[in-house]
């Protein structure tokens, strides 16, 4: 019997995925439990695995197509079922295609173009404008000797990103040509997958890429302004754009500023990274520190249920993470039963797994509180909008040198500047004021974080 698999909805917020990779072609057996494909969410990249054993029947959606949750994906039966009757429906609606009508009378039915087809196709900048970049595009342009003249951005803006870097590499791996050829093209700024190869087999050579003409004359030259128009929402940055709006729609933010003397936490720290093989960001400092702080004073550790207020059993720790799509935010975990090390060793994994969209949904949903920094940027503080779900959210700017009076005398000291907005509709500005104090007296007593 023919089974339909059907694109999973894996998280809270998902509502549509791409897909990446399939494990599995036409024809290949597969079991029960087994991964059947890859895909993207708006958070992360996850494997599915197969509801039933078979045989690939059929694959419906190709690879980079974006698909709505319960779209029809693949089917999967043995080898001497019959294929539904519907199954050109089943595939135009896995292209992101309504189901060809049929055509008026004496008329002729024209084919709707695939966006995956048309988003495969190579794109070029255009000579004397100015190409912005991802620093991650950059290095890995460079490490695969792909030309950055030749690839148009699908970053905001027209920003060249890593999956374009990593779309062209594939094209120009699926051209025929020489290690001479690539690394000429490179320096010149040439597409070797718009040129026709001379050597045998048709494969491109260093003779073919001198002859041809640079994807753009002087890309270095900028323009006045970037060009303007219409820049399509990812995935993330809709679901980042719906849950802001939602939150400072319904949730009433109050804040409360403060600042921090890191000068302790600073050199614990910098003892820590010499002398231990876990290296201690400044964050693992602050998730520590809010996670007994929360301990000590269980009334900040709640979340607005509508006609109730919900009490937290446990601190999970979110992490803001900027990437190139948008924020993602991963969840420490049950915080508060870590030591530093544990905390360091745990954000670090969950940061990687953000930053190459790996996170399962176990991972970035659940916290208690989220972290948010942007001292990095010089940033000295800012009013953090609350994850919708939690009921507070503490932001941290840079930490600078300032000179600070104790007992009368002037003293240089490093300090942080840090902002904590909290849900009014479930804490009061005592118990949040309260809870930011114990923060900053473990920050201040880096011995006590454990």
């Amino acid at each position: 019997m023919i089974q339909q698999v059907l694109l999973p909805k894996l998280g809270e917020t998902m509502t549509e995925a791409t897909i990446e990779k399939w494990r599995k072609a036409e024809g290949d057996k597969i079991q029960k439990g087994e991964v059947l494909l890859e895909i993207t969410t708006d958070k992360a990249t996850l494997e599915v695995e197969s509801l039933f054993s078979g045989v690939v029947r059929k694959v419906l959606a190709a690879k980079g197509a974006v698909l709505p949750v319960n779209t029809a994906i693949a089917l999967i039966g043995e080898a001497n079922d019959a294929l539904p009757a519907d199954l050109n429906k089943l595939a135009a609606m896995a292209r992101g295609e309504q189901p060809a009508a049929a055509p008026a009378a004496g008329g002729t039915g024209a084919p709707a173009k695939s966006a995956v087809a048309e988003s495969a196709a190579p794109a070029f900048a255009e000579a004397g404008g100015r190409q912005f970049v991802s620093p991650r595009a950059r290095k890995l342009a460079e490490a695969e000797k792909a030309p950055l003249q030749a690839i148009r951005g699908s970053g905001p803006g027209g920003r060249v990103i890593e999956k374009d870097i990593a779309g062209y590499v594939t094209r120009r791996n699926a051209v025929k040509s020489t290690p001479a050829a690539i690394a000429l093209a490179f320096e010149r700024g040439v597409d070797l997958t718009a040129l026709k190869g001379s050597g045998p087999e048709g494969r491109v050579t260093k003779e073919d890429v001198l002859a041809a003409k640079p994807a753009v004359a002087a890309a270095s030259v900028a323009s006045a302004a970037p060009a303007a128009g219409r820049i399509e929402l990812s995935a993330m940055r809709r679901v980042v754009a719906d849950r802001m709006t939602k939150s400072k729609r319904e949730t009433p933010h109050f804040y409360l500023m403060m600042e921090i003397d890191m000068t302790a936490a600073a050199a614990m720290r910098k003892k820590l990274n010499e002398s231990g093989k876990t290296r201690i960001a400044f964050h693992d400092l602050v998730i520590r520190a809010c996670a007994k702080a929360m301990l000590d004073n269980p009334a900040m550790n709640v979340a607005w249920g509508g006609d109730h207020i919900r009490q937290r059993g446990e601190v999970n720790a979110g992490l803001a993470v900027a990437l190139e799509e948008g924020l993602m935010v991963p969840v420490v975990k049950n915080a508060h039963g870590m030591n530093l090390e544990q905390t360091a060793q745990t954000s670090a994994r969950l940061v990687e797994k953000a930053r190459s969209k790996k996170l399962t949904p176990d991972e970035y949903e659940g916290g208690c509180i989220t972290i948010s920094n942007l001292g990095m940027y010089d940033v000295e503080n800012f009013l953090p909008v609350i994850n919708p779900g939690e009921s507070s959210i503490l932001g941290t700017g840079r930490i600078a040198q300032k000179v600070v009076v104790i007992d009368g005398g002037m003293h240089i000291r490093s300090m942080m500047s840090v902002t904590l907005s909290a849900d009014h509709r479930a804490t009061d500005g005592a118990i949040a004021a309260k809870f930011l104090k114990a923060v900053k007296d473990y920050l201040e007593k880096p011995e006590l974080l454990g």
